[in-house]
C-alpha cells in the first residue's frame, strides 16, 4: 500500500480474490428507475479474469424481477480490518464491486456448478431461484481509516 495515499485501487486480480473470499454482500438493482439494495449471500466463479460470474440464491420478488428484465446489477462486499486485532500498522477497510447483467440460471449443468460452490440460503426460507451476474467490470479499493484533515466551513461546497 502506498504510504502517501489513504486510498489504494485494487487490481482486477486482487478484487476478484477479495470477492472470492467473501460470501455476504449487497445487491444493487434499479426497478422502474428507482434504486434498491438487498443484503445477499453469494458465490463467485471465475474461469479467468475475463470470464467471471457471481451467483445469488433468491426467491420470487424484486431481485428476481430485476434479473428477469435483463437489468444491470451491482454486487458489493466489504470488510474492516482492525489493526488492534492483527499485526497490521493501520485499520483498513476494503470494498469490491462487480457490475454486470443479471440472468436467471435455468440450465441443469450450471445449477450443479452453483451447488458445487456451496451457495446455500442463509435463512429458513426456501430460495429456489439462482441469479447469475455475468460480470462486465470488477473494481475494488482499500482505505486506511483514521481521522481526516480538518475541513473549514470555507472549504465545503455550497
Amino acid at each position: 500500500m502506498d504510504s502517501t495515499s489513504s486510498i489504494t485501487q485494487l487490481s482486477t486480480e486482487e478484487a476478484l480474490q477479495f470477492l472470492s473470499e467473501r460470501s455476504f454482500g449487497r445487491l444493487a438493482v434499479s426497478l422502474q428507475g428507482k434504486p434498491d439494495i438487498f443484503p445477499v449471500n453469494f458465490a463467485m466463479h471465475a474461469k479467468s479474469n475475463d470470464d467471471v460470474v457471481a451467483y445469488i440464491r433468491t426467491s420470487p420478488g424484486n431481485k428476481l424481477f430485476a434479473t428477469a428484465s435483463g437489468s444491470h446489477l451491482a454486487l458489493e462486499t466489504d470488510t474492516i480490518q482492525d489493526a488492534t486485532a492483527t499485526s497490521a500498522p493501520d485499520t483498513t477497510a476494503t470494498s469490491a464491486i462487480v457490475y454486470g447483467v443479471g440472468r436467471i440460471v435455468q440450465h441443469h449443468e450450471e445449477l450443479e456448478l452453483v451447488d458445487s460452490l456451496g451457495l446455500k440460503a442463509w435463512i429458513a426460507e426456501r430460495k429456489p431461484e439462482v441469479v447469475a451476474i455475468d460480470v462486465e467490470h470488477i473494481s475494488g479499493r482499500t482505505f486506511v481509516l483514521g481521522p481526516g484533515p480538518e475541513t473549514t466551513i470555507d472549504e465545503t461546497p455550497d
